[in-house]
């Protein structure tokens, strides 16, 4: 091996490793794949060119372009998921930052169609505003793509705070006319959206309840 070639071995490899700590799974595999045979290829270019392509450039150059378009259609089919799960996660964000801001409309017009015909928005600001529901942290942790469907999702969302009552919440996306949407309804919010306020008055008081009713029954007892 001359140095040339060398010197290309060891940028690909240093490529390699740059893309396995960006990438995972199938496309991270796909990548190195595409690496290791465009290294291939470049060193061994001159027994490609003499033997397989038989000293006619244009067969050459047709054989390269095809290659080339394998990778890109290979690498278009393996981040389809990678694609879809990063504008869901983008949109998801989107959604609880404008609940956050108090933009009801921006994050009503987030819902899917579905959504929004058996939720009026009128009733959607009603059940968000006001000290009702605080957004504070939030991730989003999973999506999960339905396995059947591919156009159908479950997005987990993770809080310190409660969302919707929950500290770990599965959201149901939907994909409607290439736009990934989030599906809500009434029973999800229902009246399990309180402020942090509200939920530690009740708990104080849920306390103070079980104390007292704990001294009555020992007066009970003792008269």
């Amino acid at each position: 091996m001359n140095k040339q070639n060398l010197y290309v071995s060891l940028i690909n490899t240093l490529i390699g490793i740059s893309f396995s700590l960006l990438l995972k799974g199938n496309v991270l595999i796909c990548v190195l794949a595409f690496i290791v045979l465009i290294t291939i290829m470049f060193i061994e270019r001159q027994w490609l060119y003499e033997t397989i392509f038989r000293r006619k450039k244009w067969i050459a150059l047709a054989s390269y372009g095809a290659v080339a378009l394998t990778m890109l259609i290979t690498l278009i089919v393996f981040t389809k998921s990678s694609r879809a799960t990063s504008v869901i996660v983008k949109n998801v964000n989107a959604y609880f930052a404008d609940i956050k801001i108090g933009d009801y409309q921006a994050a009503y017009d987030l819902l899917s169609d579905v959504s929004k015909k058996s939720y009026p928005l009128s009733e959607f600001v009603d059940a968000h505003s006001g000290n009702r529901m605080k957004i504070q942290d939030f991730r989003v942790d999973d999506v999960t793509f339905n396995r059947y469907d591919d156009k159908k999702a479950v997005v987990t969302i993770s809080s310190p705070f409660l969302i919707y009552g929950q500290d770990t919440l599965p959201l149901e996306v939907l994909n409607e006319d290439g736009t990934w949407r989030i599906v809500l309804s009434k029973s999800i919010v229902g009246n399990r959206i309180v402020s942090k306020e509200s939920t530690g008055k009740e708990y104080s008081a849920k306390k103070e309840s079980k104390k007292g009713g704990k001294v009555s029954t020992f007066f009970k007892k003792i008269f």
